[in-house]
């Protein structure tokens, strides 16, 4: 296992352990939205967001608990996304991470009550004044993240996705797609560390570099790996896109041109980065990770 692979395992465990805390279980009879919460938020997925939280902050010089609980707040509503693309209305999948998923587990009306929860409670997190002292910084923080959830953002670009279903969407409108639905999130994850501390423009423009072309560079290796990879390995449905007819990456440039701009958005994204020398090799490391990822 790389120190990377290292890193994330520990984010993941680290993650899980503050989101247990922030998910009791009440006594009372609605605590089955609380246990299809649970269910989905804590996991083994790849924490890639907060872990990009957690290394920014940690070269910004954020507060550990800070990025903690921003990254909490990220995967919550993360979470909250992925429960709801799996609903029969949306992509209708069964498989997530391995497991059933939400609504095949629980059901269809527990899944958006539980998706809705997780929303409200990252808000909530991000507004508590164990994120951050300063209420500036945490109206800043709900600010950020709500606009990159929202129509501007994760929402507008799942929009552009259903969209695609039944219209050919070109190159332009494919990244745009992407930039919304996937690259807001990891925006907002790259970014919110340089929200809580003092950094120069040249550094925040560095760090939207870099999360643009590492929101476009995952999305266009989850293509790819719709083609090519192992359901056992990824833990999800594959090939549901081209039986869709989905417009992606792929099926616009073809596999071999997809791969070129995979490589070259990795070079964008080492370039972005490199004004923060020797302090950004773990943000390095993680654009090859993505780049050469199987799940």
């Amino acid at each position: 296992m790389s120190k990377l692979e290292t890193k994330l395992a520990e984010t993941r465990q680290v993650m899980n352990e503050l989101l247990d805390s922030l998910l009791p279980l009440p006594n009372g009879r609605e605590k089955r939205v609380v246990e299809a919460m649970r269910y989905s938020a804590i996991s083994t997925g790849k924490a890639l967001r907060p872990f990009l939280t957690l290394t920014v902050g940690e070269m910004l010089g954020t507060s550990t608990q800070t990025a903690l609980r921003i990254g909490a707040a990220i995967e919550l509503l993360h979470t909250y996304s992925l429960i709801h693309d799996d609903l029969p209305a949306m992509d209708n999948d069964t498989l997530r991470r391995g497991r059933p998923t939400n609504h095949i587990q629980f059901d269809e009306a527990t899944a958006i009550l539980a998706g809705d929860a997780l929303q409200s409670l990252a808000f909530e997190v991000l507004a508590s004044p164990e994120t951050h002292p300063d209420a500036t910084v945490r109206t800043r923080l709900v600010s950020e993240l709500a606009r990159s959830a929202g129509m501007n953002g994760m929402v507008g670009g799942q929009m552009l996705d259903l969209i695609g279903e039944t219209t050919v969407l070109d190159l332009s409108e494919i990244e745009r797609m992407q930039a919304l639905k996937t690259g807001a999130l990891l925006w907002f994850a790259c970014m919110a560390p340089a929200l809580t501390v003092q950094t120069s423009s040249e550094e925040r423009e560095a760090l939207a570099q870099y999360s643009r072309a590492i929101g476009l560079l995952f999305q266009i290796t989850d293509d790819i790996l719709d083609v090519e990879g192992d359901t056992t390995a990824m833990g999800k449905t594959l090939g549901k896109d081209s039986e869709a007819h989905k417009s992606t990456f792929v099926s616009i440039l073809g596999l071999n041109k997809a791969k070129s701009l995979a490589r070259s958005l990795t070079e964008r994204g080492l370039a972005a980065i490199s004004i923060f020398g020797k302090r950004a090799d773990m943000l390095a490391e993680t654009l090859t990770f993505i780049l050469e990822r199987k799940r």
